[in-house]
């Protein structure tokens, strides 16, 4: 499985210097979720950004893992539709941390 777009957890070593070098570089495109595994990392970006609009929850509803840069929509998403069972396998109680 191709890891998502954004996932620092596929760097070839994760290490506290390359996890803060990859964080900074995704800050300064703009791109304040960033992935490590199942972790979402959330910077604020100290500035209006059209990350939470009608047009970007749609994209994140039912989008496949890795097809999207991590966001907290994907995060609800699949808690979502794990505590319902449509990831298969059946329901699974979820627990998001913020």
């Amino acid at each position: 499985r191709r890891p998502p777009p954004g996932d620092l957890a596929s760097l070839p070593e994760l290490d506290e210097a390359s996890l803060l070098g990859g964080l900074r570089e995704r800050f300064l495109r703009q791109q304040v979720y960033t992935a490590v595994g199942d972790i979402l990392i959330a910077m604020n970006p100290f500035q209006p950004l059209p990350l939470y609009g009608s047009e970007v929850s749609e994209r994140y509803r039912h989008h496949q893992t890795g097809s999207l840069s991590p966001h907290i929509f994907a995060v609800a998403s699949r808690a979502y539709h794990t505590m319902l069972g449509h990831r298969g396998g059946g329901p699974q109680s979820q627990c998001i941390v913020i």
